[in-house]
């Protein structure tokens, strides 16, 4: 009897494992991946990055590069590991023609990998920088996954040329087996080939767990 108690004990152990990290799994892919999605419209433009039969991408790409303001634009293209993508926004209004500043009213990306995970992030409003290949989305920024898992904050830094990600508010990530909430988060990428990423999370770091009934 204590043998099984103790089996039981660590197969409940290895599943809360599990489960806190697929939550930081989360953290870890969700900004980054949303962050190539929503760029990639701007920074891979001219590098046929966008899908050819799309003409409507086109259209979008060059009255952006003409310095218009565009209503309702919609771009389709692939991530450079040939995942599908979908953005969206109200409005796009760069800065000027050959733009280095693109904001974006209420952009909306959806992102579908290719292990069938399709990821979604919205945010009010976003910010492209185009020389420093730098992205802040502002305002109620929402993450979600297919399998449950949703992520929310203020405010997201992200860094597309040196992939990291800054979240300097306060952030909740849930899903089907607890949540995490802490005061800010770090997505870095280290290693000596930088082909790990590290999620840091900052001050009250608290973690819930519900287990399988």
């Amino acid at each position: 009897m204590r043998v099984k108690a103790t089996n039981f004990h660590k197969a409940r152990q290895n599943a809360q494992v599990r489960s806190y990290s697929r939550m930081v799994q989360l953290m870890k892919f969700a900004l980054p991946a949303a962050a190539v999605a929503l760029v990639a419209l701007i920074f891979l433009t001219g590098r046929e990055r966008f899908l050819p039969t799309e003409a409507e991408n086109l259209v979008n790409a060059a009255a952006l590069g003409a310095g218009l303001r565009l209503e309702n634009p919609r771009f389709a293209g692939v991530t450079s590991d040939g995942d599908p993508f979908v953005v969206t926004a109200l409005s796009a209004l760069p800065d000027g023609a050959k733009p280095d500043q693109v904001d974006l009213e209420a952009p909306k990306a959806e992102l579908r990998l290719a292990n069938g995970m399709v990821l979604n992030v919205e945010s009010n409003a976003g910010e492209m920088l185009r020389a420093s290949e730098h992205l802040t989305l502002e305002g109620d920024v929402v993450l979600t996954t297919s399998d449950g898992y949703r992520a929310e904050t203020d405010r997201a830094l992200i860094d597309l040329a040196e992939r990291t990600a800054d979240l300097p508010g306060a952030i909740t990530a849930t899903g089907p087996r607890g949540s995490i909430r802490a005061d800010s988060l770090e997505i870095r990428q280290t290693g000596a080939e930088r082909n790990t990423v590290t999620a840091i999370f900052r001050g009250r770091v608290r973690v819930n767990y519900t287990p399988a009934q």
